[in-house]
């Protein structure tokens, strides 16, 4: 008897505490799978975002992209004119990728991360890209073989992030960064081009606000520097004394790195120990890769163009204030007495730094 009140006590209470969700029903909403953040011609803030949205034609219902825009001086009270222009409510539960113009991240981006992380139906891992240009038009491109532009920027973003082409990030790294004292966060920079659009690097930030940013080949040097790499492809330019040059292009880099910090009365050092091995698989030089020694000149070579590219890149952050490796990070980790205005004022300027990159060419094929 017990054991049927206790039973009959779960079922009413399951029933009680469904009614109190907010459910959505599929076909009553409509789901933002893409957003994009600009300034509007009055320097307001402007959005825009898109949807799939079913059209019937001929009998059939044809999958088409909806877009709304609406302009204001919040977030909030933006929204609020996006769901008055609307069909059907907007909901943000299947967001995917969220852009940003740089001329808005040029201002700051604090009010709008924050308040996408304040809402519990955005994601944590959502994709967050800087647009070189208007955020509005990377949506409104046709992109993608009948995809949605959500979905394709979405795979596009991550297929970069996972060869290895830029360092990852999402929503929840950015803010992790941006609140840290001791390092600054990076985005995606993407740009159109004619009819479609590319990965073009990554942009830095310094606090919330864009500071500059970074080639693709210079974001490949900084995911080296910030994770390990895992079956990457990458070209280098290798310069002779005569003034000739040449391209090598290594696959299957998989690198290692190790992190020490010296502290001296002078400032501190950071060494940085990169074992780095790959295959070549292309190569536009006159020399015969069966020869002895060759591999070895060209390890060679390769392993000067990473250090000498990466250290001026240490030393050009250093110099501008800004901290996208996180050595703040690590110093941080090896002192007692950390203060933020010290580091940032005193220590991180009178930072040196030393790298030691090791690369081990496993297989040259039959180039010649």
């Amino acid at each position: 008897m017990a054991r049927r009140w206790m039973y009959s006590f779960c079922v009413a209470l399951l029933f009680l505490t469904t009614g109190c969700l907010q459910t959505n029903v599929i076909d009553e909403v409509s789901l933002i799978r893409l957003a994009a953040y600009d300034l509007d011609d009055d320097q307001q803030l402007k959005i825009t975002v898109s949807f799939p949205t079913f059209i019937e034609q001929g009998g059939k219902n044809v999958l088409e992209k909806g877009i709304i825009e609406a302009s204001g001086d919040t977030v909030k009270g933006t929204k609020l004119m996006l769901n008055k222009r609307a069909q059907r409510p907007l909901v943000l539960g299947q967001i995917r990728v969220i852009l940003f113009s740089k001329a808005l991240a040029e201002r700051g981006l604090e009010d709008f991360v924050d308040s996408l992380y304040r809402d519990p139906s955005v994601g944590n891992r959502v994709l967050l890209a800087i647009v070189d240009g208007q955020a509005e038009e990377i949506l409104k491109t046709e992109i993608g073989s009948g995809e949605q532009a959500g979905v394709f920027l979405a795979d596009l973003l991550r297929q970069n992030m996972e060869q290895n082409m830029i360092p990852s990030t999402n929503l929840h790294e950015f803010l992790f960064s941006f609140y840290s004292d001791a390092r600054d966060p990076y985005l995606p920079l993407i740009k159109k081009s004619g009819s479609s659009v590319r990965v073009a690097g990554t942009a830095l930030f310094k606090a919330d606000v864009v500071h500059s940013t970074l080639s693709g080949d210079e974001s490949f040097l900084l995911k080296l520097i910030t994770t390990p790499t895992r079956q990457a492809t990458q070209q280098f330019t290798l310069h002779r004394e005569e003034g000739a040059s040449s391209h090598v292009v290594i696959e299957k880099l998989n690198s290692e790195l190790t992190k020490e910090v010296e502290k001296t009365e002078a400032g501190p050092i950071f060494h940085y120990n990169m074992t780095i091995d790959g295959e070549i698989i292309d190569y536009t030089g006159e020399r015969n890769l069966d020869e002895p020694g060759v591999v070895k000149e060209l390890q060679e070579q390769v392993e000067e163009e990473i250090t000498r590219r990466l250290t001026d890149m240490l030393y050009q952050f250093r110099d501008d204030g800004i901290d996208p490796v996180g050595a703040g990070e690590f110093y941080r980790s090896t002192t007692r007495d950390w203060r933020p205005e010290e580091w940032k004022n005193s220590i991180y300027p009178a930072a040196n730094f030393k790298l030691d990159v090791e690369l081990n060419i496993v297989q040259s094929g039959a180039i010649e």
